[in-house]
């Protein structure tokens, strides 16, 4: 399957916001911060990690990329999209990343 250059700049881009944010969450966890905010997902930051760490753990990243790549993705995976979007901007917007 031949993909043109923009094609692979666009997965390379995706796969660096990904990584980004994930460095973010990581760098915002190990500084101690975490449990003290509320999310509007129902949890605190140690809550959404935890959730975010189990979605990690199921592949859902990857279905992210398989998504935004335009392939099909099952009504199912889309859940769990969705699910992994909500809980990470809920983790952002709680500054859960940020050290206290």
């Amino acid at each position: 399957m031949k993909r043109g250059k923009s094609g692979i700049r666009g997965i390379r881009a995706i796969n660096l916001a990904l990584c980004l944010a994930l460095g973010g969450l990581l760098t915002g966890c190990a500084g101690g911060g975490g449990g003290t905010m509320v999310s509007s997902v129902g949890g605190n930051c140690k809550t959404l990690r935890k959730e975010l760490s189990r979605l990690d753990s199921r592949g859902v990243p990857s279905l992210i990329e398989a998504k935004n790549a335009g392939r099909k993705v099952s009504a199912k995976k889309r859940k769990l999209i969705d699910r992994y979007n909500s809980v990470l901007d809920s983790y952002l917007s709680s500054k859960c990343h940020v050290k206290s």
